[in-house]
């Protein structure tokens, strides 16, 4: 098992536009960012044990050296270590469906999307099925 987690330590996340794709998505999410390397290189890369991992030494920046590529995982802070939420004086707030269709009927901006959504409700009634049942094995003739 060493091997495997000295290749995971050699993995180059950063080159991996499906990891780095990934990454930008859970920006700001409970999880460390070595949890979610480690998920996602059990999943898409080679089986790897986490807390194997973590006993060897992988949870240890001591053990395993310095890992750069956590920090540049992240988005870069801004003026004085801020974060975007702290800039604008907003905290990053997790909506709910109810919430986002009443934005969206109001032509507000969704918080989180970069563009403007735009759109418009049809008000027309739903068409009637055209598609006959299907019979259940039982109502066969």
């Amino acid at each position: 098992m060493e091997e495997v987690y000295q290749r995971f330590n050699s993995y180059d996340f950063e080159a991996d536009d499906r990891f780095r794709s990934g990454s930008l998505v859970l920006d700001g999410s409970a999880q460390s960012g070595l949890d979610i390397k480690l998920f996602y290189y059990n999943r898409c890369v080679e089986p790897i044990d986490p807390a194997g991992y973590r006993r060897w030494g992988g949870g240890d920046p001591a053990k395993v050296g310095p890992r750069p590529q956590e920090d540049q995982m992240r988005s870069p802070p801004g003026p004085a270590g801020l974060s975007g939420g702290e800039l604008d004086g907003t905290e990053t707030q997790v909506l709910s469906f109810q919430e986002v269709v009443r934005l969206v009927q109001a032509g507000e901006q969704v918080p989180g999307l970069g563009t403007h959504v735009d759109i418009t409700p049809s008000n027309q009634n739903p068409t009637p099925s055209t598609m006959e049942r299907v019979l259940k094995p039982w109502e066969t003739r």
